[in-house]
């Protein structure tokens, strides 16, 4: 199917050429005589591209671009300004604004086309990166997920047949043994729940106003509080409460304390796993500036610069070569979290060097 652009002219021969041209190369060309009626012709078609002039009567073209970007099913189409004043004039403007290119006139029409298919080549690519992301997460999901749900219902439900069967014949100390076991696949499969929960969030908050706004302004106040909470009962789970060292300062940040502490969690449980018993894990707060830093330190196995890159959802690294529990959302949660709460995550690592994370989140008001 061909491609279908918009263009939005007030002088009539000049769409006529404008169409001449886009036919001529294999495009469809819908227009629009000015900035008004580009704008709802755009909503009402959605054009693969749009090309404007500038100086119309009515709402010019930065007007007609500024409430395209507003609307979501506008807000990604190439737009192409064509105008006969200077580049410098309006250049800084338009991008601001959002714009793809621009066209001088007289025109010459093989540099429009060129720059049609420029920018259409660039929205194919990023189309199928984004296809790619999906099918990679779609695949990461459907190999993850049903381990790390069916892993601990397995043992619950193993577990808690050999109670019923056997109980009569149980001691209390067997009792309580297969009672422990039971709690240690429950919290399991509890934590991977929460996780795909607080991963869904990250995904929906951006757009609740209200429910980020109450995050900020609430926040979690003395983060050494729940820092030190966190780090001594992650510490206890992976049996290395002598490898942690916390130096910890009073500070209050601007996110909620269920959010903060999802995000710490994350950090300080990767810290521990993908570290060995005897080597220290730290946990540091300071204040810096209008915003409060944290630092995790471990010195474990590491990461590399291209494995730092690609930390996205689902993925774990190496899961051949180092087998572990977990969906590989972890880094992916805290990252999106900080960054929705305008907060930051940079990692600093090396393959056999340990990892460093650092955590900027603002201060809470």
């Amino acid at each position: 199917m061909a491609k279908r652009i918009l263009c939005i002219e007030d002088d009539p021969q000049m769409r006529f050429l404008v169409g001449m041209a886009l036919e001529g190369a294999g495009y469809e060309m819908e227009e629009a005589s000015d900035g008004k009626q580009g704008l709802d012709r755009a909503m009402e078609t959605v054009p693969d591209l749009i090309l404007c002039d500038i100086n119309m009567p009515g709402m010019n073209g930065f007007e007609t671009l500024e409430e395209l970007r507003k609307h979501k099913s506008t807000s990604y189409i190439p737009f192409i300004f064509m105008t006969g004043e200077s580049p410098r004039t309006y250049l800084r403007k338009g991008m601001n604004l959002g714009a793809n290119d621009f066209i001088m006139k007289p025109i010459d029409m093989g540099d429009l086309i060129k720059s049609v298919q420029v920018r259409l080549q660039e929205v194919d690519r990023n189309n199928e990166e984004k296809q790619k992301t999906i099918t990679d997460l779609s695949e990461s999901i459907t190999r993850a997920l049903p381990h790390e749900l069916h892993t601990p219902m397995t043992g619950i439900l193993g577990l808690a047949e050999l109670l019923k069967d056997q109980a009569d014949e149980m001691t209390p100390s067997d009792a309580k043994e297969l009672a422990e076991l039971l709690f240690a696949s429950a919290v399991r499969m509890n934590q991977t729940l929460e996780k795909f929960w607080i991963h869904t969030q990250c995904l929906l908050l951006p757009n609740d106003n209200a429910k980020l706004s109450a995050s900020r302004q609430t926040g979690t106040k003395n983060i050494d509080v729940s820092i030190h909470r966190l780090a001594e009962e992650l510490a206890r789970s992976h049996k290395r409460s002598a490898d942690l060292t916390l130096n910890l300062v009073p500070l209050s940040v601007a996110i909620s304390e269920r959010y903060f502490e999802q995000v710490m969690s994350q950090i300080i449980e990767n810290a521990f796993k993908f570290s060995t018993e005897g080597t220290i894990v730290s946990v540091s707060t300071a204040s810096k500036n209008t915003s409060g830093l944290i630092l995790v330190k471990d010195h474990g196995r590491g990461m590399s610069e291209d494995q730092i890159q690609k930390i996205h959802a689902f993925m774990q690294f190496d899961r051949e070569r180092h087998e572990q529990q977990g969906l590989g959302l972890g880094l992916m949660i805290a990252k999106r979290l900080l960054k929705i709460h305008d907060g930051k995550l940079e990692i600093t690592s090396g393959l056999g060097q340990g990892t460093t994370v650092a955590i900027t989140l603002p201060l809470l008001s």
